[in-house]
């Protein structure tokens, strides 16, 4: 990995072991729309462990997002190149491709991006269709989906007879679908109130500890950091700097580290 990140902690000693699931390397990308360019990625070098847990956090506009679709192949870098267990993305045909997402990565939107007419069970089952899994099988894959989110007694709700914690819960039940190894979580508790912003938490720390669901999470949650391994922190399209969480303290609203003497903004 790349050295120019500033990293407040021994990485070495950190990655010594771990196999790597998510490897960027250079990663950029630039939109050019008439005489206007915008660079929204500027140079990521990053490597995710298997059973990591790690929150992206900056500024709206840092490029959070725009990191997010290169890694989960929802758009490709300018320049550079995203590693998944070692393949490299941009070598995969549109086949290719669409089969690694959907057996390999789980996603998770703000929006919950349900199928407005579907009912939660048929959300749910939804990405088991395309990946071959049909009938009886899809179906009790899917109620035990939603009876490990606390939905079973929902199974038959559509999204608009559900509340916004159990339409994220059902979004989470369905990026869980194929047994992926890496869960792409954009500000899932973005639009939750706190009570059903815990029960997320809860779910991701549990998939995270007991199944080694390898978690990136962009978020502002500061919460989020008692269950994550490491806080990576994007300005500007670079990343800024790298944390291990448990090194982190808040303080109102405000990230510091255990040996600052003042607090460091988001």
């Amino acid at each position: 990995m790349s050295t120019d990140s500033p990293m407040d902690y021994d990485h070495a000693a950190y990655a010594k072991g771990k196999p790597i699931l998510v490897r960027a390397h250079r990663v950029k990308k630039t939109y050019i729309r008439g005489a206007e360019t915008t660079y929204a990625l500027t140079g990521i070098d990053l490597e995710i462990f298997r059973g990591e847990y790690v929150c992206v956090m900056g500024p709206s506009g840092s490029g959070k997002s725009t990191f997010f679709n290169m890694i989960g192949g929802l758009d490709s870098p300018s320049e550079g190149r995203v590693f998944i267990d070692e393949v490299d993305m941009a070598q995969l045909n549109a086949h290719e491709l669409a089969f690694l997402r959907c057996r390999k990565i789980g996603y998770i939107f703000q929006a919950y991006n349900l199928n407005t007419v579907m009912t939660a069970l048929e959300n749910v089952m939804l990405p088991m269709t395309f990946a071959g899994v049909h009938g009886d099988e899809a179906r009790a894959r899917g109620m035990a989906l939603l009876a490990r989110v606390g939905l079973a007694d929902r199974w038959s709700h559509r999204p608009k007879q559900m509340s916004g914690g159990q339409q994220q819960r059902t979004a989470i039940a369905r990026a869980l679908a194929n047994r992926p190894s890496l869960l792409l979580c954009d500000e899932p508790t973005a639009n939750l109130d706190f009570a059903s912003g815990g029960e997320v938490h809860r779910i991701l720390r549990d998939l995270n500890r007991d199944e080694g669901v390898t978690i990136i999470c962009a978020t502002h949650d500061h919460k989020m950091l008692k269950v994550s391994n490491r806080l990576v922190e994007i300005e500007n399209g670079r990343i800024g700097r790298i944390r291990l969480s448990q090194d982190i303290t808040i303080h109102g609203g405000s990230l510091g580290s255990d040996d600052e003497g003042g607090d460091a903004h988001e």
